[in-house]
């Protein structure tokens, strides 16, 4: 009986990312793992993508996150009050803005190499309902209303705590799982937290692990779910819900900077940081009855051709696309994209040249069952997923002069994406900006949305309801073009994920339907017939 309640987060979190699908609600997507479900057009070439709208925007590392017809993102803004890190709401059809909210001071250690006026926040805010929580460079916490901005709860975990703020500030973002919003406060003797998204209270905090700039991550592993955090102690896997350890893989990561995210695939856990330290891949196992898990490091790879600077990798039926640092040519370092085998420890293969140049800091997603990259210099590279050899399907500049560091989203069958200001010839800062282009096919089905609930009745039965994002009305026709499918784990490959016959009721625009409890898994993804899961 203990552990209902964290099987029913467990369920809500995969029904979201059904409905998340065609959202991006939080840094690397609906389900933590930089991938969107949502089916996407592969012949740029002959037809480039359209551009719906585009926006200036100031200085910010942090990534679009996009839900509930929003996009929400942080920005630097000088204020009577002086730089200020600010979030601002944007409507996602259109791009108008719709609010800004000032978060915190903004001063910024020196941007190595770069002019420091291009510099800003590094974090991405997180979408839930009718909040958006943001975790600003200097370790403040703040939930927002959606609708407005208006401050519904803060923290600030320097002046609670006494905690440190790190070298380059705090680039992590917060993951949200259910009411809980975790991150690392890098308060000394309990450093990991989870906050009540409700009202901001603390619901627990445990684990003297010292800060990075990765984010943490969530997936279940052996059967059980685990938030994931890589720290100056290594990786840590816990219970969500209390915080206790379930499993260590203790290494020593970069001194001077962590930033790639975990990536969480089947049962593997893997890690990297750059300036040299390379990268780890941990399994993950159950021990005898009852008696937790437990960590064993796969393989740890030295090279620079193993090592993620801050752009995470994603994964795909048990490799990983990332973006590496692989040689330099003199004193200059200049990164590859490569296809990593992870149960091996080795990449399949690696290239230097990406679309017309070179990826840079770029960022690498997925969608549609696809690989999407977008480099330094802001050209959109879309790859097949294919471990024997770079396979380019389509490329397109979409952004000039900046620099995109900044991981793309992808949402209702559109991809928003950000590039930082620039300095002109006049040496004067230009801004940057933010785009969204139509990714998704012609004559799709609109976003789908599904939500789930149960009935009054003995037993119980579960009720799916599938509706078009942003309340668009779904054809007369959806019932019979869309699927749905069940899995037990949200990142298993798409072979492990099964069909459920199901048949839909067509009422005001949406479909319906009843199941069983017994029937499919605990994780739960609708798409449009065709398209990958």
């Amino acid at each position: 009986m203990r552990q209902q309640p964290l099987l029913w987060m467990l369920f809500v979190l995969g029904t979201a990312g059904g409905a998340g699908a065609t959202e991006w609600p939080q840094y690397r997507g609906p389900l933590g793992d930089g991938s969107s479900p949502d089916a996407i057009r592969t012949d740029w070439n002959e037809n480039p993508l359209p551009v719906l709208w585009q926006q200036p925007i100031g200085p910010g590392w942090s990534s679009p996150a996009v839900a509930g017809g929003r996009l929400v993102t942080l920005t630097l803004e000088s204020t009577p009050n002086g730089p200020m890190e600010v979030c601002v709401a944007l409507d996602a059809a259109t791009g108008q803005p719709l609010w800004s909210r000032p978060v915190d001071n903004a001063a910024y250690d020196n941007l190595v190499g770069y002019d420091d006026r291009l510099d800003g926040p590094r974090s991405t805010p997180s979408l839930s309902g009718d909040r958006v929580v943001v975790f600003t460079s200097r370790l403040k916490l703040l939930c927002l209303r959606a609708t407005s901005g208006e401050v519904l709860w803060r923290r600030d975990f320097v002046a609670e705590f006494g905690s440190q703020v790190i070298a380059w500030q705090n680039a992590a973002s917060p993951l949200i799982i259910g009411d809980l919003v975790f991150v690392n406060a890098n308060a000394p003797g309990q450093r990991l937290m989870a906050v009540r998204l409700s009202d901001g209270t603390t619901a627990w905090r445990a684990h003297d692990d010292p800060m990075t700039h990765a984010s943490p991550a969530f997936g279940v592993l052996a059967g059980s779910p685990n938030l994931v955090f890589v720290t100056q102690r290594g990786l840590v896997g816990l219970v969500p819900e209390t915080g206790e350890p379930q499993w260590r893989l203790a290494f020593q990561p970069s001194g001077t900077s962590t930033a790639a995210t975990p990536v969480l695939e089947g049962d593997r856990v893997y890690a990297s940081a750059a300036y040299g330290a390379g990268a780890w891949a941990a399994q993950i196992s159950r021990r005898d009855a009852g008696a937790g898990l437990a960590a064993e490091q796969l393989w740890r790879q030295r090279s620079t051709a193993y090592q993620n600077h801050w752009s995470t990798p994603v994964g795909h039926e048990g490799f990983l696309y990332s973006v590496v640092e692989s040689g330099s040519e003199g004193a200059t370092r200049f990164r590859s994209v490569a296809c990593l085998d992870l149960a091996a420890g080795i990449n399949r293969w690696i290239t230097s040249a990406v679309g017309s140049g070179r990826v840079g800091f770029g960022s690498v997603i997925k969608a549609g069952g696809k690989i999407v990259v977008l480099t330094e210099s802001g050209e959109l590279v879309l790859l097949e997923p294919n471990p024997e050899a770079y396979t380019e399907l389509a490329r397109q500049r979409i952004l000039r002069d900046g620099l995109c560091w900044n991981n793309p989203a992808v949402a209702g069958g559109v991809l928003f994406a950000r590039n930082s200001p620039h300095i002109d010839r006049a040496n004067q800062v230009a801004p940057g900006r933010l785009i969204a282009l139509r990714i998704g096919p012609e004559g799709a089905l609109p976003g789908l949305r599904l939500a789930a609930g149960l009935t009054a009745g003995d037993p119980p039965r579960l009720v799916l309801t599938v509706s078009g994002d942003g309340g668009t009305p779904l054809p007369p026709d959806a019932g019979v073009r869309i699927e749905l499918l069940a899995g037990e784990r949200p990142g298993d490959p798409p072979a492990l994920w099964t069909g459920v016959p199901v048949a839909w009721t067509a009422a005001n625009g949406a479909l319906s339907a009843a199941l069983d409890l017994t029937e499919g898994g605990r994780f739960f993804h609708v798409r449009e017939a065709g398209t990958p899961p």
